[in-house]
């Protein structure tokens, strides 16, 4: 039996091997990428939820500023913030829970740039940020 030749398919099928984890590693880049982008941008809605109080209902406690966040006025703000980020990135919630924090979830859909054969059509991805409205004052405590 003649061993001739035999090398070539070996050859081959890890030519393969190393494209299919190639195309894993550059889907699995942008996957991380785009997570990360969404949760930056979660992280800014809620700063400018923070932010949307009115300045003119803050009360001084005697060393701080008090501020009061309304949820019209967090949705608001936040939803004007998501649609000038014209990435696909779309408003699930935006509220206060007390009063001074902004709570802020947005969602997208992920598609992989080469491996649609190895990796799922599209994935969503959520990502959620709080912001805590603190004018002047100490350190926020809690």
């Amino acid at each position: 039996m003649s061993e001739q030749g035999s090398l070539l398919p070996m050859v081959a099928g890890m030519v393969a091997l190393c494209g299919v984890v190639v195309v894993g590693i550059i889907d699995s880049t942008d996957l991380a990428l785009a997570r990360t982008g969404l949760q930056s941008t979660a992280d800014l809605a809620a700063l400018v939820g923070a932010e949307s109080f009115d300045p003119l209902r803050a009360q001084f406690d005697g060393t701080s500023l008090i501020v009061r966040l309304t949820n019209r006025q967090v949705g608001r703000a936040v939803r004007a913030f998501v649609a000038e980020s014209s990435d696909g990135i779309r408003l699930v919630s935006a509220s206060t829970p007390d009063g001074a924090t902004a709570r802020v979830t947005v969602r997208s859909t992920w598609s992989p740039p080469l491996g649609h054969q190895f990796f799922p059509g599209r994935l969503r991805l959520e990502a959620t940020a709080s912001a805590r409205a603190n004018i002047g004052g100490g350190t926020d405590e809690g």
